[in-house]
């Protein structure tokens, strides 16, 4: 693990949880994440964690966030997939293996590029920045 990682708990362990309750909850508190005003979505910018809740505070999606520009601080945990710990689009292809999905603009002229790697449990999708290679973001979802 890098120094700069931060070990956390595994976040796609909230998808399709009850945020308010057991686990989701705890793992709501290890990373400060608080509810944001007429939206149905809780953050913690100082983790750089955004979490969508439906109307029963079930998590129907996760975002870590890899860049400053949103004002959130970078996510500096454990790629969740054993996606390893840095946010580029190659070392994630490395720890990953090919995506289940792939857009690439410079091929399709059109959009950002993205990945979308399908686990058991939960699909993350990684967006990056245009020089196609940075990370940032992944969405978590089921």
């Amino acid at each position: 693990m890098q120094p700069n990682v931060v070990p956390r708990s595994d976040l796609t362990q909230l998808l399709g949880q009850n945020l308010l309750e057991g686990q989701a909850l705890a793992i709501s508190r290890e990373y400060g994440l608080m509810a944001t005003q007429g939206a149905r979505t809780y953050e913690s910018r100082e983790h750089g964690v955004s979490v969508a809740v439906d109307e029963h505070d079930r998590v129907t999606r996760v975002v870590l966030h890899f860049d400053d520009q949103r004002g959130f601080r970078p996510f500096r945990g454990a790629i969740p997939g054993r996606g390893g710990t840095i946010g580029r689009r190659s070392s994630l292809w490395a720890a990953l293996g090919w995506p289940t999905q792939s857009t690439d603009p410079a091929r399709t002229h059109h959009g950002g590029a993205a990945d979308e790697w399908a686990f058991p449990w939960f699909v993350m999708h990684a967006h990056y920045a245009p020089d196609g290679e940075h990370l940032l973001q992944l969405v978590l979802a089921r």
